[in-house]
């Protein structure tokens, strides 16, 4: 009897753990992405607060290469838009050939708000993605 309760405790603490584990790894996150970003540079007082700023592709670089991670070559495009869904995008289809998906976010800095944009578009060719192109932009409010 020891025994059968000795084993029963032992896989539910097995399956238990491997839920944790599983919980600790959830995938693509844009909020994660915009959070592991540099923070950007704060503007002189004289410039306009409404320009519309290009975070540079090396700056981009780590959460490219996790969205190509995520989103190889050859995924087919309901298995993309899923990936871009639950990592907080919303997708609108552009033709047979491009889509683009877009996450939004509001940070502060200082006195300053930025409202920054995530878009990602997807190349495809017969309905699966053929290239992937991370864009980051924000705009500061003051």
């Amino acid at each position: 009897m020891n025994k059968v309760l000795f084993a029963l405790v032992s896989t539910g603490t097995v399956i238990a753990c491997a839920s944790v584990a599983a919980a600790a790894q959830p995938g693509l996150s844009f909020a994660t992405l915009e959070y592991q970003q540099p923070r950007d540079p704060l503007l002189p007082s004289n410039q306009s607060a409404d320009i519309v700023e290009q975070t540079s592709a090396d700056r981009l670089a780590p959460a490219q290469a996790a969205i190509n991670e995520a989103i190889p070559a050859g995924t087919p495009r309901t298995a993309a838009e899923a990936v871009l869904i639950n990592a907080g995008a919303h997708c609108r289809t552009h033709g047979a050939t491009a889509e683009r998906c877009s996450y939004f976010d509001v940070k502060t800095r200082d006195p300053y708000v930025d409202a920054v944009h995530w878009n990602v578009d997807l190349s495809l060719a017969n309905d699966a993605v053929n290239g992937v192109q991370v864009n980051r932009t924000w705009v500061r409010d003051l």
